[in-house]
């Protein structure tokens, strides 16, 4: 997979290294001379040094053939126009960082793949940590109504030993790590002490779907 991502701050930095880690072809363009130069020599990517709102620079990453954009600048409006000069190039990925969340509505509107507001997500994880420790936030979404999340399964929880057909219930167990294993989500797998559950539930359930835990 071709992957642009605009802005090599930490988050772009950090993706790229992900990325290229599993053989994806990434490009990152960063604004910042001195910053371009760092990244150039510790990433396996192309770097690209100008203005990511410059078609003439996205043409020089080769936006034409890329498969995913990922517009993570620090500004909204900068993002924003990023991520309309990726739909021009008919991008079939396009994803946004969101600072603000006055802006998220307009990015939707935009009719881009995903936009993440990176503060929100933050809160909420910080949140979660000090009101249920041993659980985990990995990403709020459809539109922040929904979290999804990671419970480590006790011999107390309520779920412990039963089957995943047996839970009925309006969230979803997506997949089960159990020593280190990733265990496929079927409805005839037991849930037992120690698992890892990733977990996706309506906000307004957490209160009652923690209670299981």
């Amino acid at each position: 997979m071709k992957i642009m991502i605009t802005g090599g701050g930490q988050l772009g930095t950090k993706l790229a290294e992900l990325c290229a880690k599993e053989k994806h072809d990434v490009v990152v363009v960063e604004k910042e001379e001195k910053v371009a130069e760092k990244l150039g020599e510790k990433l396996d990517a192309l770097i690209l040094h100008g203005d990511a709102t410059d078609r003439k620079i996205l043409k020089d990453g080769d936006i034409e053939h890329c498969n995913a954009l990922v517009a993570l600048t620090g500004d909204d409006k900068t993002n924003l126009m990023i991520c309309e000069v990726a739909k021009d190039f008919k991008v079939p990925t396009i994803v946004a960082r969101v600072n603000d969340t006055s802006s998220e509505e307009i990015f939707m509107k935009l009719g881009i793949t995903a936009s993440i507001n990176t503060t929100t997500s933050a809160v909420f994880a910080f949140k979660k940590a000090i009101e249920k420790p041993g659980e985990r936030l990995v990403s709020l979404v459809a539109g922040e109504k929904a979290e999804i999340f990671e419970k480590v399964v006790s011999k107390r929880c309520k779920v412990t030993n039963k089957t995943l057909g047996e839970i009925v219930d309006d969230f979803i167990i997506c997949a089960i790590y159990r020593n280190g294993e990733l265990v496929k989500a079927k409805s005839d797998t037991k849930i037992l002490e120690g698992d890892v559950l990733v977990i996706c539930a309506p906000v307004e359930s957490m209160k009652r779907v923690s209670g299981l835990f």
